[in-house]
């Protein structure tokens, strides 16, 4: 059986969530939300809902990742011993 490496799994996690706050695209109703705060006082509470959905998409899509990688990295079957006694 293959030994994880732990500390990739945290270092991808964080790689990922600091790209996925550079991507300000996703990051629109958060903003979007602590300006309302300011602007007509909206509840901050509104902010840390979207700031935690926000977040939390970005770990359920970078372990959807991380899932689909550990199935395709199975060992392949060794191969089999040649019995043909004519090869």
């Amino acid at each position: 059986m293959k030994k994880r490496n732990v500390g990739g799994f945290l270092y991808g996690l964080m790689f990922f969530l600091v790209f996925r706050i550079s991507s300000w695209i996703c990051s629109v109703p958060m903003w979007l939300t602590l300006i309302l705060h300011f602007a007509i006082g909206l509840p901050i509470f509104w902010f840390w809902l979207t700031l935690a959905a926000w977040i939390l998409a970005g770990v359920i899509r970078y372990l959807t990742i991380c899932f689909a990688r550990w199935g395709a990295d199975t060992a392949p079957d060794p191969p089999k011993e040649n019995k043909n006694p004519y090869s």
